[in-house]
């Protein structure tokens, strides 16, 4: 959670609060699971799994409707809940993220419509940089997200290295503040700049693994099941979940809208925080399509 841009999130929050949260076992998020019909220490090793957690914490909230905005493998969990539950989702946004594999390879009887076949597939490089080292290492971790989500310019190199200052001081401001409150309560813990440790990083692996399997149950053959507004958002070169897979849900999913931002990758929503945190706002007012609409009344 503390890898969340603060332009972003501050661009966001200027016209409606916002919830951030981790996943059980991720972050200070204790690894009890949100869900109670499970096992207590049960961790989910699905995405289906991950969107039950969010659902819970929604009903723990009393919220009645919500808009979701996930990202990455964040964005395959939102998509179930979306599935599982829409009478609760008002508007979704899906970042840099896809739909899960088909059930089935399209043929040409079925014409493939809405994927690209054979689906790309992120270069090795891409992934290997994320599991670097110990995953402990400022200088490994910041290396590692650079070369995974920035484009390899020196554009890319400079807005990466701006993230990295924006996220390193909303951290200073938040130990400053946990300092001056202490005595006043529950001290708040301290922000989380590091790769997850092996074992959830392996339960994350379990669950992108099963998502790529083929699995009816999954998202691909139920994206026409999602009737509420989607925005889709992606970098035009994502190394670590293929732009190609962003074209998938905005065909896929009839009342969606896609936004794809030139020369930037799986961290284009750091690399245009503003403008990411101005669109999507747009999208949740209900500006995003006004234009599409007024065409087909002409």
């Amino acid at each position: 959670m503390d890898f969340w841009d603060p332009l972003l999130i501050d661009t966001l929050a200027i016209t409606r609060p916002l919830i951030l949260f981790d996943q059980p076992g991720v972050g200070h998020s204790r690894t009890s699971t949100l869900n109670p019909s499970a096992d207590d220490e049960a961790i989910p090793l699905t995405f289906q799994g991950w969107a039950h957690n969010v659902l819970a914490l929604i009903d723990a909230l009393q919220l009645t409707k919500v808009d979701l905005f996930g990202f990455s493998m964040g964005g395959c969990a939102m998509q179930m809940a979306a599935l599982t539950r829409p009478e609760v989702v008002r508007k979704l946004v899906l970042a840099g993220t896809g739909p899960s594999a088909p059930s089935s390879p399209p043929t040409a009887r079925s014409g493939g419509r809405g994927i690209v076949w054979p689906r790309d597939i992120p270069p090795r490089h891409a992934i290997a940089a994320l599991s670097a080292g110990d995953g402990t290492v400022s200088s490994e971790i910041e290396a590692g997200i650079t070369t995974s989500f920035f484009p390899d310019t020196s554009v890319g190199r400079a807005t990466a290295r701006a993230y990295f200052e924006r996220i390193y001081s909303r951290s200073r401001d938040t130990i400053s503040h946990s300092s001056d409150s202490e005595g006043g309560g529950d001290k708040e813990e301290g922000p989380i700049h590091t790769f997850l440790p092996p074992l959830p990083s392996a339960r994350q692996r379990a669950a992108y693994a099963d998502w790529s399997s083929p699995n009816p149950h999954n998202s691909f053959d139920r994206l026409g099941e999602l009737s509420m507004p989607v925005l889709v958002l992606n970098g035009d070169d994502d190394l670590l979940i293929p732009t190609s897979r962003s074209w998938e849900l905005m065909v896929g999913i009839e009342d969606a809208h896609l936004i794809v931002y030139p020369r930037a990758g799986h961290g284009f929503l750091w690399q245009f925080a503003r403008r990411v945190g101005e669109d999507v706002g747009r999208f949740l007012n209900g500006e995003v399509g006004e234009e599409d609409e007024e065409r087909a009344r002409l």
